[in-house]
């Protein structure tokens, strides 16, 4: 087990922040640049986690309605 990582390929994206949070993290990557950390990659280590959840979250949507799906057909069934 080697402890080297290597670099991943990273791509620029945009998003619409409200203009606070946008100075926040503008503040925070400052401060943490001078302290000798990375922002950016901390903020990209929550962002794979909030996808995570998130696709969790749909999928958790996806099959609750084909449950209900198959249940309302079976109801109608009966009838």
């Amino acid at each position: 087990m080697g402890v080297l990582k290597r670099k991943q390929e990273s791509e620029a994206v945009t998003l619409k922040l409200p203009t606070p949070l946008k100075r926040e993290i503008e503040e925070l990557k400052s401060r943490a640049e001078a302290a000798g950390f990375d922002l950016p990659e901390t903020i990209s280590a929550a962002m794979w986690r909030l996808c995570k959840q998130v696709r969790a979250e749909l999928d958790g949507v996806r099959s609750s309605r084909k449950t209900q799906g198959r249940s309302s057909a079976s109801v109608e069934n009966l009838s």
